[in-house]
């Protein structure tokens, strides 16, 4: 085990239906999986009881893992086009920052998460749950598409943050 104050990676799959996020514990040679789910939400409820069941699993991760939580949270860019869908997703992630306030957030977009977890950018989902399994050396049970995203998104943030400033 490696002496980090700072070890806990925080990572969001924003999404109004299905949020996905995932802890990675970074006390070890490799990271390891720490938590993992989705924050699921339901159609028939209205946005605001959506909303606060988001916002409400942000801050009990941030809670539960503020002794050592990594200074960034890392989130995966929605698309921009502007229709409901993307509507959603902005209200989802607006919900996640409402709990992340003072904490720096970075944004991967969707080919640059591909591409850290299976060499892709163009990678299917179907790939970036294999790739990130492979990677972190669990199995490929993943109960949602959000929740390999969201742990795909955290080892992004991994290679791209915390490995350069923790051996920097």
């Amino acid at each position: 085990m490696i002496a980090i104050k700072k070890r806990y990676i925080l990572a969001f799959d924003p999404s109004l239906s299905g949020t996905g996020f995932a802890v990675l514990d970074c006390r070890y040679k490799t990271p390891r999986l720490a938590e993992k789910g989705t924050i699921a939400t339901s159609s028939s409820d209205p946005h605001s009881v959506r909303l606060a069941l988001i916002a409400a699993k942000v801050k009990e991760l941030r809670a539960r893992y503020s002794s050592g939580l990594y200074d960034k949270v890392f989130l995966e860019r929605g698309f921009t086009r502007f229709n409901k869908s993307t509507q959603a997703t902005y209200k989802a992630r607006g919900a996640l920052e409402s709990e992340l306030v003072g904490i720096e957030i970075v944004e991967f977009t969707p080919s640059a998460v591909k591409s850290a977890v299976t060499g892709d950018g163009s990678s299917d989902k179907g790939k970036v749950a294999e790739g990130v399994s492979s990677l972190l050396g669990i199995p490929n049970d993943f109960d949602t598409e959000d929740e390999s995203d969201a742990l795909a998104v955290a080892y992004t943030g991994y290679l791209s943050h915390f490995l350069k400033e923790e051996w920097d």
